[in-house]
């Protein structure tokens, strides 16, 4: 899958942030270079969306990569442009994941955000994609999104990869490198 990847669009999750020094950013750049763009999105997603689109303008033989409401888009830019994705244990249903966030909240990152109803309610119409060039990776303990559920939903519809035990921030990041690399690594 890697050999014609030269460049990775890297979809943060919810109040997070794009940060280059981060470890999941540095195990995917042993792939290729990564670039991304911090969204907020306590905002319309359509907004995330389209942030998305522009900041894979001019990208060369692009994979998109997200985790948790990233893997989300991962799945929905990678479908709708035709372009592999990974969706790393992904919000498959944000229009309910979200909801446990309503209200005034801080980031991560120590900025505030306020997300509402009426943002969670954008996401009642919008479905997980499936049918792009991508796959589901899993850490079967993650303790945020059912990793089950996930796993039931999606795995007759997109090639699945599941770890086991780990954590909703991903504990095996360098051996899904490994797997993407496969045996040129």
């Amino acid at each position: 899958m890697c050999s014609q990847i030269k460049t990775i669009l890297y979809c943060h999750g919810f109040a997070s942030n794009f940060d280059p020094g981060k470890p999941k950013i540095k195990a995917l750049e042993r792939i290729a270079p990564v670039r991304g763009v911090t969204v907020n999105h306590a905002r319309d997603p359509f907004e995330a969306f389209n942030a998305y689109l522009d900041a894979l303008k001019g990208a060369e033989d692009p994979l998109i990569v997200g985790t948790s409401l990233g893997g989300f888009f991962a799945a929905w830019v990678g479908s709708e442009l035709n372009l592999p994705f990974v969706a790393i244990n992904p919000a498959i249903r944000p229009s309910r994941s979200l909801r446990a966030y309503l209200g005034e909240g801080v980031t991560h990152f120590g900025a505030p955000f306020l997300l509402t109803e009426a943002v969670v309610d954008v996401y009642r119409d919008l479905t997980f994609r499936t049918d792009g060039p991508g796959r589901v990776v899993l850490d079967m303990g993650d303790e945020v999104i059912s990793s089950r559920e996930t796993l039931n939903e999606v795995c007759d519809q997109v090639p699945t990869l599941t770890f086991p035990g780990g954590s909703h921030r991903f504990e095996h990041m360098d051996a899904l490198v490994a797997h993407l690399l496969g045996p040129e690594a």
